[in-house]
């Protein structure tokens, strides 16, 4: 029986049976988290285990490994895994597959010292375990709690009262007379393992101040053989196997014996195991430098079948410079790379860094461990890592290329001002030693500045500085620049029309090269055609982006994805963006990049909103804008507004919605976001009027018509839009403006809005066939897009014009969730639930699932039933 725990124990399973079972275990070092998580452990009726270890934490899917029975996903971690998010969700499917039997309990102990992509993994299936068999319970130390896991419902580890903890010392049969007592009480201060060892101590009459040294204490006292043999198992993994190969095996547990003996260690099979993890520091500490160093050359030769193992034995023998060492440490960060192991590629790379003689190799093995933190979304490292070199490195080509990635890696976090001075003084350094990167650092600012819809004419005097140094090369302009030239021109001037720019996204082919060069080039095209309004081809290219980006550089798949599911609500497909949305979380979470995950949020509470999905949309948004400051990103301000107006408009608050939405123009009609808040000029001008505040947005629409003289189709209908709602008996020709132009179809939703203010408009001035005609049509592609708070208001004002049906027919279409829909859509074209699962990022586990609810919904009861209730236009 534990003593004192009652009530820790109670707590985690109360969690573990609740509605997010993932629990994470806290405490100090003895705290008795192993105990917790055994008395845990002999309650379920299934578990699958796995410890953490200092001597694995540099090996990718270590401790996944030890979790995973399944042997295709044991080959798949062990050779090339699938694209990270794939990995995560394969994993989940098949615990799901193994919980099917009954309850199934995943445990993992000393979480501190696992490998990261491991716990990448691990913590991305502990957040979507609710409704499933599977339950999750991890152990760490509270002061060491890892990124992965922090956020976990936690229960922290108290200590003992005096009672308890007098209890435990007699229990464990260590009595204390006199002053001894009190004394170790007041220093264990309540930890189990303190009080036992100092106790024992405290018996032995010494008295060792902390349980390292009682520990120490208790190795001295065993014999040389022993320490040399326990520091052996200390330096390693425990796996006697391995110790066998550099020392005779019966030698080995002879001189184990006398420690085992002590209490200090247990053998099990073929591991040995020490009582605690401070038993096994105070072991490997007690050695001195040259035996710890000794030691780990002695295991790095029993390692010659295990590559990687045996270079990081070398690396902990190593205590000066050497190359050779260094550069096996790259050979293992590029294996690990391969296996999208990145976080254990950048840790070997740091290493190979430090052991690098020459100060070049040094520096440019530093670089290439900033490189891979990016790929796997390691923002903060790339900080620590290129900030030195920007200001110390003696070559300046070295400091403007650390000076770009430091940029790069303060722009995709919620250091945006930080990131906006760091890419103006990189600008400078690549300009004369770079120039092609800084092209990559010029996009990067280009981005910042629309983000908030300022400061263009700074990025335009950079444009300008690099331009003369391309026409000085006189050579025919690549096709990277060339895309990113077309970005940074709309970024900054999104309200233009360039033919030429025009023409590039229309005609220009990505050439054949590596996916990620390829996706960049068709992200920063498609990009430029979304600010253009050429919603097409920017579909087009950036869904050709995100394929892409799935077969290399996943973490630069998010800033595709943010752009594309804009586009999808654009053209009203919502079912897209819902899916679009939740795949930027879940890949923001699988490659850390957490400003992209709160993106994601925003968006998809944007699609939730104009579904009337009120509670979801409510719990999501603002999520993006928590860790910003103010005006650092007003594109996303913008989206939360409208989508708090969407929230407002769906429970009918007309006064609400107006609330929500007033910020988006000032009293002079001056936009929160220069380009951004024209696109919803229309929606802004309609939710004023419903609130009796027209008057107020004159000077706003006044502004833009003046504006948006020369912009594109979209804004135009937008203003046509804006002026029919003030121009009252004098409305209908904006109103035909706004609904009869061919190019409005681009944008159904925004169309269908604007052909329920026109057949409103025709209603109260009594021409009730034509209103009739407007509202219907209006009423027909909300119900299509799932707009169901404007399908509601639509046959509102049908039966204000004489309709007589009760509101929108029924859809059983329009009965599944936007997921179901996806996943519907793909198995009536054919493909089967493990390829639309690759698609759409769902298991195939899932993808059943999906259409086990959709089935009854739609009356059907087989595949070959889909085709035909698949609607032919998606808009």
């Amino acid at each position: 029986m534990l003593i004192g725990r009652d009530d820790t124990l109670r707590q985690v399973s109360d969690l573990l049976h609740g509605p997010a079972p993932a629990v994470l275990l806290t405490g100090i070092p003895g705290a008795g988290k192993t105990a917790v998580l055994t008395a845990v452990q002999r309650q379920a009726r299934r578990v699958l285990k796995a410890t953490g270890a200092l001597s694995d934490r540099h090996l990718p899917y270590a401790a996944l490994a030890d979790l995973i029975t399944d042997d295709q996903l044991l080959d798949s971690i062990a050779g090339n895994p699938p694209h990270p998010l794939r990995l995560r969700l394969d994993v989940l499917a098949w615990l799901e597959s193994e919980a099917e039997s009954g309850p199934l309990l995943i445990t993992l102990d000393d979480a501190q010292w696992c490998d990261e992509t491991s716990l990448s993994v691990l913590g991305f299936v502990a957040r979507r375990l609710s409704g499933t068999n599977v339950s999750f319970l991890a152990a760490c130390r509270d002061s060491e709690i890892p990124a992965a896991l922090a956020g976990l419902p936690a229960v922290p580890l108290p200590p003992l009262d005096e009672h308890d903890a007098t209890r435990l010392l007699k229990d464990a049969g260590v009595d204390l007379t006199g002053s001894a007592l009190p004394k170790v009480l007041d220093r264990a201060a309540g930890n189990p393992l303190a009080l036992l060892e100092l106790g024992r101590a405290a018996a032995a009459d010494t008295e060792p101040t902390t349980v390292e040294l009682a520990f120490a204490a208790r190795f001295r006292a065993l014999p040389a053989g022993t320490r040399e043999a326990l520091l052996l198992v200390a330096a390693g993994d425990g796996d006697l196997r391995t110790v066998g190969r550099v020392t005779s095996p019966g030698a080995l547990l002879r001189r184990l014996a006398p420690a085992e003996s002590a209490g200090l260690l247990t053998i099990t099979g073929r591991v040995a195991r020490f009582q605690h993890p401070l038993a096994r520091s105070a072991a490997y500490q007690l050695g001195t430098t040259e035996e710890r160093v000794r030691a780990h050359r002695r295991l790095a030769a029993a390692h010659e079948d295990d590559p990687d193992r045996r270079v990081w034995h070398l690396a902990e023998a190593t205590v000066v410079a050497d190359e050779s060492v260094a550069a096996a440490l790259v050979e293992v960060a590029e294996r690990a790379e391969r296996r999208g192991a990145y976080a254990e590629a950048t840790r070997s790379l740091i290493r190979a860094a430090e052991l690098s003689p020459a100060p070049a190799d040094r520096e440019h093995r530093t670089l290439n461990a900033a490189w891979t933190a990016s790929a796997g979304g390691f923002f903060e490292w790339i900080l620590q890592l290129a900030g030195p070199l920007r200001d110390g490195s003696e070559d300046r080509s070295t400091r403007a290329v650390a000076a770009q990635m430091l940029a790069y890696g303060n722009s995709q976090t919620s250091r945006q001002q930080s990131a906006w001075g760091l890419l103006l003084d990189a600008l400078g350094l690549l300009l004369d030693e770079q120039p092609s990167w800084g092209w990559s650092s010029l996009t990067t600012l280009a981005v910042l500045a629309y983000r908030r819809g300022a400061d263009g004419p700074v990025v335009q005097q950079w444009l300008d500085r690099y331009d003369e140094v391309l026409a000085g090369r006189g050579e025919p302009v690549p096709p990277r620049i060339l895309a990113c030239r077309a970005w940074i021109r709309m970024a900054i001037t999104p309200l233009a029309q360039p033919a030429d720019i025009l023409e590039l996204i229309r005609t220009v082919r990505t050439p054949d090269g590596p996916p990620v060069e390829m996706a960049n080039l068709e992200m920063m095209l498609g990009a430029a055609a979304w600010l253009l309004d050429d919603s097409r081809n920017a579909l087009t290219r950036l869904s050709r982006a995100a394929d892409l980006f799935r077969k290399g550089g996943p973490a630069n798949m998010t800033n595709t994805l943010m752009t594309l599911t804009q586009v999808q609500l654009d053209v009203g497909d919502f079912d897209a963006a819902e899916q679009s949305s939740r795949l930027l979380v879940d890949l923001a979470a699988t490659v850390r990049h957490a400003f992209a995950g709160e993106h994601g949020f925003e968006l998809g509470a944007r699609a939730a909103a104009v579904r009337g999905n009120v509670d979801l949309a409510r719990d999501m948004c603002g999520k993006g804008l928590r860790t910003l400051e103010a005006g650092e990103y007003r594109v996303l301000e913008v989206t939360g507004l409208v989508t708090r107006a969407y929230i407002a408009f769906a429970e009918r608050d007309a006064q609400g919605a107006w609330d929500a939405l007033r910020p988006l123009f000032d009293r002079d009609g001056e936009p929160l976001h220069p380009h951004i808040s024209y696109r919803e000029i229309a929606f802004y001008v309609v939710t004023a009027v419903r609130a009796g505040a027209l008057e107020e947005v004159r000077p706003v629409v006044d502004l833009a018509g003046k504006r948006l003289a020369g912009a594109g189709p979209r804004l135009r209908l937008q203003l046509a839009a804006a002026r029919a709602q003030l121009a009252g008996d004098d409305a209908e020709p904006h109103h035909r403006a706004a609904t009869t132009d061919p190019i409005a179809a681009r944008w159904p939703f925004e169309l269908a809005c604007a052909r329920l203010e026109y057949g409103a408009w025709l209603r109260r001035r009594q021409r009730s066939r034509d209103a009739r005609a407007s509202l219907q049509a209006a009423s027909m592609a909300f119900v299509r897009m799932g707009a169901r708070p404007w399908a509601e208001f639509a046959a509102a004002e049908l039966r204000a014009a004489g309709v007589t049906a009760a509101g929108p027919a029924p859809s059983a279409w329009a009965d599944l969730t936007g997921q179901e829909r996806e996943v519907v859509r793909l198995a009536a074209a054919g493909l089967t639930n493990r390829e639309i699962g690759a698609s759409l990022f769902l298991s195939a586990r899932t993808v059943s699932t999906h259409l086990y609810k959709a089935y009854p919904k739609l009356g059907v009861t087989s595949r070959s039933q889909l085709r035909d209730l698949i609607p032919d236009d998606r808009s």
